[in-house]
């Protein structure tokens, strides 16, 4: 019996482009494959941001599936990142039902390349499917929050063929004490059920 193949995609782009990414990395840019170019960088004063990142699972091939549903996503609980006393690695949710994106409200990341993507929770500049002021409205909380015990429910919803589940939105702020240079590499866990 042959299961179901799934890969992580990065929307970058106003399309969006959807490509596959094993390691994806923060940066000041709208890119999925920025390397070391356009970090963060630590603010003189106040906070600085990634451009933020929408990362959605995506089923390949359905196999011998008939559905999958049930998508959650988490962390360790403990993000390894020194962003700052109020820096953090931010995911964007909902106070009522499933807490994912949907495909027709993908945002195309903005802000000043090279120096701050504009946060996600901006009443003007923001998510247009997360700002402040929008149905359903939660500001982005701590990702590392959601642990196996409390992941967040991305999509609900059954997927019957070859398609992307609703996408997270995650983004990087970084306080003007946070420490220089690169950060640990962390884990993202995308769960889901298969029939």
């Amino acid at each position: 019996m042959a299961v179901a193949t799934l890969a992580i995609k990065q929307g970058t782009g106003a399309g969006p482009d959807w490509t596959t990414v094993t390691t994806p990395r923060m940066s000041t840019s709208d890119s999925n494959d920025p390397g070391t170019n356009n970090p963060i960088p630590i603010p003189a004063a106040g906070f600085n941001y990634s451009f933020w990142m929408s990362l959605a699972l995506t089923i390949t091939a359905m196999g011998d599936a008939t559905l999958l549903n049930n998508h959650k996503f988490y962390m360790d609980g403990a993000c390894g990142w020194t962003l700052g006393t109020s820096g953090d690695l931010l995911l964007c949710g909902k106070t009522t039902g499933d807490e994912g994106c949907p495909a027709g409200s993908y945002d195309q990341a903005t802000g000043t390349q090279g120096t701050t993507g504009h946060h996600v929770d901006d009443v003007t500049d923001g998510h247009s499917y997360y700002k402040s002021g929008t149905s359903n409205y939660e500001a982005a909380s701590a990702a590392d929050a959601r642990t196996s015990g409390a992941p967040l429910t991305v999509d609900t919803g059954d997927h019957t063929e070859a398609e992307a589940f609703k996408h997270v939105v995650l983004q990087a702020k970084c306080d003007d004490d946070a420490t220089r240079g690169a950060q640990v590499a962390e884990t993202l866990t995308f769960q889901y059920d298969e029939v």
